[in-house]
């Protein structure tokens, strides 16, 4: 399960969605509202591997362009000018850009004057999302099981870029892991999903494959209790590696389910299993 392919358009999927039915305002944006979503395959002159972050067509027919960032460059104005140009070539409509900085940043340039052309963005800074304080009130929420809003959602799905007293690694690996205990599928399954992908511009190789493999964990572990049947858990890793197999004979021997029954599931060694079950 490649998840890194396919993080914009999870995350564009549910954004969209989102944001037409509830709230720009989690950014504080007066604006209208979104109706659809623009692709960003917009060749930019000598830069045509890159694209926009994320495009919306808004209700007054003027475009909503974000950028999401983790560094500031001398020139990431430039880039974002271009993007717009070509946009604004596309049908003359008019456009908002939109800058959101990860947590790490306090400032960035937020306009570009050469010569002739005045380029205004507004830049909005995650360090003003409190992360830690954030994180509490949604851990509070899910272990009582309320049913999360999209606010909770776009907030869950966020943490990992806001301010937090840790580091953004660590943060994005606890957005994962309460994740996990979303009771409903379909949003556990998104929220996974649109953390890694948020996540995957500024941490590093390692942790990712991690977060990758706690979505594929937590698809497997949700099959078995969904199902109830040791074949759910066979399908969900025949395409697995060793540590995925190590890690759902973890969660059966938390389960209480013996050595023999464990060893059928994963087809790992009993051997190997009594050494799980010991440590």
């Amino acid at each position: 399960m490649d998840v890194s392919n396919k993080n914009n358009d999870i995350i564009l999927k549910y954004m969209s969605g989102a944001f037409k039915d509830s709230t720009l305002d989690f950014y504080g944006l007066d604006l209208p509202k979104i109706k659809g979503v623009v692709p960003t395959e917009l060749p930019v002159l000598e830069v045509t591997d890159e694209m926009m972050d994320y495009v919306f067509e808004l209700e007054d027919n003027t475009y909503l362009h974000l950028e999401f960032q983790t560094t500031t460059k001398s020139d990431d104005l430039a880039r974002f000018l271009l993007y717009d140009a070509r946009l604004y070539k596309k049908d003359k409509s008019k456009i908002k850009t939109v800058v959101i900085y990860s947590g790490d940043i306090k400032r960035a340039d937020d306009w570009l004057e050469i010569g002739s052309i005045t380029y205004k963005v507004n830049n909005i800074y995650m360090r003003d999302y409190d992360g830690d304080n954030i994180y509490r009130e949604l851990v509070e929420k899910i272990n009582r099981d309320e049913i999360l809003s999209k606010l909770d959602i776009l907030n869950l799905v966020f943490l990992p870029l806001m301010k937090t007293s840790g580091s953004r690694e660590d943060m994005a690996i606890n957005a994962v892991e309460l994740a996990a205990k979303i009771p409903e599928l379909e949003t556990k399954n998104f929220c996974t999903g649109a953390i890694i992908g948020v996540a995957y511009k500024f941490i590093s190789k390692n942790v990712i494959e991690k977060l990758k493999e706690a979505f594929r964990m937590n698809w497997i572990v949700e099959e078995f209790r969904k199902e109830g049947k040791e074949e759910g858990i066979k399908e969900g890793i025949k395409e697995g590696e060793l540590n995925s197999k190590i890690e759902v004979a973890k969660k059966l021997l938390e389960r209480g389910n013996d050595i023999d029954t464990i060893a059928e599931i994963t087809e790992l060694p009993k051997g190997e299993i009594e050494k799980l079950k010991a440590s």
